[in-house]
């Protein structure tokens, strides 16, 4: 039977790997000339602004997600692009010039933003060590983390309907709060968002419920010793009982997601041993 529910576990992935990669590649459909400007803008923003990162574009509007200091925020392209279609000589100032806007005028800053503001969107989110090792410094700040293991850790948003931004330290000192004060509140904020895990004694449970958090229920887990758990990706959680799992085929497509994911987290699959999350050694 649970031969049956890794194999599950691994068709679901796989399709979740192609939707994501449909999504960042095929949707929105544009015309030619407005697909050849995004393409444009993502290619300028990787030579001249390597610290902005290009997260893809918005399918709501004409719009695309961008991380400048550590800030995940929306820019709207319509008045951009006109402005390319008219001076097309004078792309590079253009880029430059929208990003300089979304410092002055898009990114929360940590003076402005008020505690009472922020406590009811705190969130934790699941991230490699690595990751905030290689984006958790900006400015004269940087990221407030929890280790989770040797591999992962936990670092805490707002998840504000426009942005979503990341805390560093001058905003626990501004506030005159504790990391530990920051991380409670955040795993209450996310148990009362709900689908916590359950039946994890006799089932295999999937979250993939899109409200960029799914990795961060671990965090909520019951950590039952010879549980597996896998957390590919910033969207993804895999949880369940270790009997009858075909472990090379859960680590292979855990590691077909994270390789594949928009925000990837790890690819390793973990299993719990005295309350933690220890890397699965491939099988010989």
């Amino acid at each position: 039977m649970w031969l049956w529910v890794g194999l599950a576990w691994c068709l679901v992935a796989l399709g979740g790997v192609w939707v994501h990669h449909r999504l960042r590649q095929g949707t929105p459909r544009y015309p030619a000339e407005v697909a050849a400007f995004v393409l444009r803008l993502e290619g300028e923003l990787a030579a001249a602004h390597p610290e902005v990162r290009f997260l893809g574009m918005l399918p709501d509007r004409f719009a695309c997600l961008l991380e400048v200091d550590g800030q995940e925020t929306p820019v709207g392209l319509y008045d951009a692009y006109r402005h390319a279609e008219a001076f097309p000589e004078s792309f590079p100032r253009l880029v430059e010039q929208l990003i300089l806007d979304v410092r002055e005028v898009g990114l929360d800053r940590a003076d402005e933003l008020e505690f009472a503001t922020a406590a009811p969107l705190l969130m934790p989110q699941v991230r490699s060590r690595a990751w905030i090792e290689e984006r958790g410094t900006f400015g004269d700040s940087g990221l407030v983390s929890t280790p989770l293991n040797d591999e992962l850790a936990v670092v805490y948003v707002v998840d504000d309907p426009s942005c979503m931004l990341f805390l560093c330290r001058a905003h626990l000192q501004r506030w005159g709060k504790s990391l530990a004060d920051i991380h409670n509140l955040a795993l209450a904020n996310l148990r009362r968002a709900g689908a916590v895990p359950t039946e994890l004694g006799r089932e295999a449970v999937l979250l993939q419920s899109g409200d960029g958090f799914d990795a961060a229920r671990v965090l909520l887990l019951d950590q039952q010793d010879g549980l597996l758990v896998a957390v590919p990706d910033r969207d993804t959680l895999w949880v369940g009982p270790e009997e009858g799992q075909n472990l090379a085929q859960l680590m292979a497509a855990t590691e077909e997601i994270a390789e594949r994911a928009s925000h990837p987290v790890s690819a390793s699959l973990f299993r719990v041993t005295d309350g933690r999350l220890e890397p699965v050694q491939a099988p010989r």
